[in-house]
């Protein structure tokens, strides 16, 4: 029988977390999918306990690279492999939920207009789970306006049409910022990408992800990508600009109210043709709300929110504020049906722990 979902992993020396990342797929209460899993030149144990998972279940297909290809390539060599309808990513070291593909199958089935969409999600650290994404928007609008400014789309969580990935690939070229440019360049092309509001992915932090190690890469990367999202959109952005777009609002290592509103007022300035006014006032809002869980005063914060329409923050705060609470109310099931319970403190992002 064909498959519906072809899940589609790449590893490299993986044999910390890929049993358990693997049983989660086979978990799950949606049960017509194929797991092509390409080793990519792994040294460790990864290949035998590939080889093992693939003599006790046909659904998983495990092809070795000759040469280390890295991941955007291997995830080409996968997507070309498939022959589901859905490509869902996974990661060697996440967690997918029980429910995971059954649901977002068929959030795909009923939105048939969506390319591409990914889901909330949890964060594990040293056995501390924390809700990731709580609050924010899930539409297409939304997610193309904060493109502008982060990556709102988990990588790992991601469920999409499988005639779009293998029209679209990814830029091999690029180390560790794939994902980035191949959400903006199918924003740029007009495909529909949403959120599913569902916790439905354990997403595992640690000490050895790109995301910890190549920081001055991602920097070169990123600001290419945003450059050509820019140039095609809105407009480019100059050498000063530049210099603050890529500490001071996509990472958000120098935090500068005042930089941050001169980029603010150029945004919405020169944004105002391709953008919504509100869609972009939601993703400047956002990078305040980074700034405030980065240290930053919280008089700063609010000086530079009294900047914004009174209308337009009332009603976000209020959208915000019930939006978190559901969000947060599903993460808190979620974590319950796992055997994990919330820490004590007020915090809006809930903390797990193991019982």
């Amino acid at each position: 029988m064909k498959p519906e979902i072809s899940v589609i992993m790449s590893v490299f020396n993986g044999e910390t977390y890929l049993k358990e990342a693997i049983e989660s797929v086979r978990n799950q209460t949606f049960e017509n999918w194929e797991l092509i899993v390409i080793n990519d030149c792994s040294t460790d144990k990864t290949g035998e306990i590939l080889a093992d998972f693939s003599l006790k279940d046909e659904r998983i297909k495990v092809h070795t690279n000759e040469v280390n290809l890295k991941l955007p390539a291997s995830l080409n060599k996968a997507i070309s492999l498939s022959s589901g309808k859905y490509i869902a990513r996974m990661d060697a070291d996440d967690i997918c939920l029980p429910e995971r593909l059954e649901k977002q199958y068929k959030f795909m089935e009923e939105n048939s207009d969506v390319s591409l969409s990914s889901c909330r999600f949890m964060t594990v650290k040293n056995g501390v789970y924390m809700s990731g994404g709580a609050g924010g928007r899930c539409d297409s609008k939304a997610i193309k306006a904060m493109l502008l400014v982060a990556n709102p789309i988990l990588h790992p969580g991601v469920f999409a049409k499988s005639e779009v990935m293998k029209r679209f690939n990814y830029d091999t070229s690029l180390t560790c910022t794939e994902d980035l440019e191949l959400w903006t360049r199918m924003a740029m092309a007009d495909e529909k990408l949403e959120i599913l509001p569902e916790c439905l992915l354990i997403y595992r932090l640690h000490d050895k992800q790109i995301t910890s190690t190549t920081l001055e890469r991602q920097h070169t990367e990123v600001l290419k990508i945003e450059q050509k999202y820019y140039e095609m959109l809105i407009r480019k952005m100059d050498e000063k600009m530049q210099e603050f777009y890529i500490k001071g609002i996509y990472f958000t290592e120098t935090a500068d109210v005042n930089k941050f509103l001169e980029y603010a007022k150029w945004l919405k300035t020169s944004a105002s043709e391709s953008f919504e006014k509100n869609d972009i006032n939601y993703a400047l809002l956002e990078v305040l709300a980074e700034y405030k869980r980065c240290g930053v005063k919280k008089t700063d914060v609010i000086k530079a929110m009294f900047k914004f329409s009174p209308l337009f923050l009332i009603k976000e705060i209020i959208r915000r504020k019930k939006s978190a609470e559901k969000d947060i109310e599903k993460c808190i099931k979620t974590a319950n049906s796992l055997g994990l319970k919330r820490t004590s403190g007020t915090n809006v992002f809930p903390i797990f722990e193991n019982v």
